[in-house]
């Protein structure tokens, strides 16, 4: 199964492949930023990541051991925030945050 997720954040047009044959791919503004080829992913580490700039750390995870959906966090410093999520709606502070 594969899937692929579009979302904007503060302007950055980010793109993730991801499928359980051929791993996950993220895109920033169409430049290939990270590959992850794990046949497991437990959620607890970030599969991938790209340097947002003065925005922070884009780190997306998988939402469940036997899935494909993804969540997606910038976090700068001690401060994490979810900008995505392929299988929950994002509450209003976090759709304010991706603008």
């Amino acid at each position: 199964m594969k899937k692929e997720f579009t979302f904007t954040v503060k302007g950055h047009h980010i793109r993730i492949i991801n499928s359980w044959f051929h791993g996950a791919k993220l895109y920033v503004d169409g430049d290939l930023r990270d590959v992850d080829s794990s046949l497991i992913a437990t959620g607890k580490t970030a599969l991938l990541s790209a340097n947002l700039g003065e925005l922070g750390i884009l780190e997306v995870f998988p939402s469940a051991l036997i899935s494909v959906e993804m969540d997606a966090y910038v976090s700068k410093g001690d401060d994490r925030a979810r900008v995505y999520s392929s299988h929950q709606r994002l509450n209003l502070k976090e759709q304010r945050l991706r603008q």
